[in-house]
């Protein structure tokens, strides 16, 4: 079959004198699993939403099955048979699998009330035909995160679509789920569907797609089959030849282990019951730790009580030489503790309010000038700290759901460095971000370093670890089984241990 499922020809948009996306022309074959790649701020937000319908373009046209379809309508494209799934879930999680898979348009019977039978008889031929299984009745809040993957491919298979589009699908998802869902996104290929998979991270689209497109500056820069292209190739045309080098440059930056001396967190036999056990560890001034292991090795846990979140049942923690025992985050920041969640949008950040409210909101008591805020002096900081970090665009009132992924985790980062923690604890802090976006992020943490910071890290992204920390620690089933000189080990060598027994 020659004629793509969709097409996208000479695709613009301009929102006043921003051009979002210029001449851009993108097609998918049945069977086709298409990797849409760039640095955050490329277009392929715009271009998403244009092939979705969601956003109508200023200039060029859409073609699905060879015909032309009505612009900006999403009603148009999902009868079209035209789906995404986004990486933040769209789905009830009070409902059952069943009622979400079919949500708004169940089976009805006479007098319009829903027949339970018919439904449930569809959900499982979709299955059936499709390889997956699930328990139709389980409520979906309640299923793993590939699992309730797999649910908002269903829902969008019931609306018989032949093109799906998934937005950074593996975000949060385990090493294993990761190979689940690829196994399902072959299943689909293997049927005719047409996949476009847009993510960040470049192991996965090597690893599961046949062909990319790569964008740049609101252009389509370069297609490819992916046999046909290198790693390093693909990062040069994202970022372009100079970010690709400092990129590259970073992870030959000298490394700082035991930074200088000074001992800023000591952790010696923390243990929660059923969760970690006897983990120990000395975190100095100067120096990035990054603890890595698999989801569910229970780093997360750990830093939660690190942070008063959570409490241990034993073990102690000392901070600058003293015991503490955090009750609460509210202490832990008092005690000197920052921390950046894995989760921006649900734990790190208030998306609708503005970049300056998000900068100053864990320091706010310090702008209070006789129980009034002294917004003068909260906007000069918010300035100070958009122009340290680089956050595009550089306007402190823009609402921080409206930058990229990448600058809004600047935005995240900031806000606690604002706080000038003693120790800065960040969980998967480049989760959705782009190469340039991490390169970025990675100067913002090696330059609080240099000036004393002790940072610690946890991260499943293995480069990641490999290029940032001065010392590595790894974690398994909740326990911290072995810490290395970043310089002195192999990647090779960590990859084994967190494949090991606790």
């Amino acid at each position: 079959m020659d004629t793509p499922l969709i097409r996208g020809i000479g695709l613009g948009r301009t929102y006043g004198a921003l051009t979002a996306l210029a001449d851009a022309d993108f097609a998918v074959m049945p069977g086709e699993v298409r990797g849409l790649i760039g640095s955050n701020g490329a277009g392929k937000s715009t271009l998403i939403k244009i092939l979705t319908g969601a956003v109508a373009p200023t200039s060029g046209s859409v073609e699905v099955k060879g015909e032309t379809v009505r612009l900006g309508d999403p009603s148009e494209m999902i009868r079209r048979g035209v789906a995404c799934i986004y990486q933040h879930s769209n789905l009830a999680p009070a409902m059952s699998v069943m009622d979400n898979i079919f949500l708004g348009r169940q089976p009805t019977g006479r007098f319009g009330r829903i027949d339970r039978r018919r439904q449930r008889a569809d959900a499982q031929a979709l299955m059936a035909r499709h390889g997956i299984t699930l328990d139709l009745d389980a409520a979906v809040g309640t299923l793993p995160t590939v699992k309730q993957k797999e649910v908002e491919i269903l829902k969008a298979l019931a609306l018989d679509a032949r093109v799906l589009l998934m937005d950074e699908p593996t975000g949060w998802l385990s090493a294993a789920d990761v190979v689940r869902l690829h196994t399902t996104i072959r299943g689909l290929k293997a049927d005719g569907v047409a996949i476009v998979y847009i993510s960040h991270m470049l192991d996965e689209i090597f690893t599961v797609c046949d062909t990319m497109t790569i964008m740049r500056d609101g252009r389509v820069i370069a297609e490819a089959k992916v046999a046909e292209m290198t790693r390093p190739r693909v990062i040069e045309l994202m970022v372009g030849e100079k970010l690709a080098r400092d990129s590259a440059a970073a992870a030959r930056v000298p490394r700082r282990p035991g930074g200088t001396g000074e001992v800023r967190l000591q952790v010696r036999d923390l243990t929660r019951t059923n969760v970690f056990r006897d983990v120990s560890f000395d975190l100095h001034a100067g120096e990035i730790l990054c603890i890595t292991g698999l989801i569910g090795s229970k780093r997360t846990e750990l830093m939660h009580v690190l942070f008063g979140a959570d409490r241990a049942d034993s073990g102690t923690i000392e901070v600058d030489g003293r015991p503490v025992a955090f009750g609460s985050p509210r202490e832990a920041m008092a005690g000197g503790i920052g921390f950046v969640p894995e989760d921006r949008h649900r734990d790190g950040l208030m998306l609708g309010l503005s970049m300056t409210e998000n900068l100053v909101m864990a320091t706010l008591s310090r702008f209070c000038r006789a129980l009034l805020l002294d917004h003068r002096a909260i906007a000069a900081r918010s300035t100070r700290s958009i122009a340290e970090l680089a956050i595009q665009p550089p306007d402190g009132t823009k609402a921080v759901r409206l930058l990229s992924g990448g600058n809004q985790q600047k935005v995240l980062v900031g806000k606690w460095l604002n706080l000038g923690p003693r120790v800065l604890i960040l969980d998967e802090p480049t989760v959705g971000v782009d190469v340039g976006a991490k390169a970025e992020i990675y100067a913002i943490l090696r330059a609080e370093r240099d000036k004393g910071a002790a940072i610690l890290v946890v991260s499943s992204d293995l480069e990641e670890v490999m290029t940032l920390a001065d010392r590595i620690a790894v974690m398994v089933a909740g326990r911290l089984v072995a810490i290395h000189d970043a310089e002195a080990v192999t990647m090779a060598r960590v990859v084994d241990e967190i494949g090991g027994a606790a």
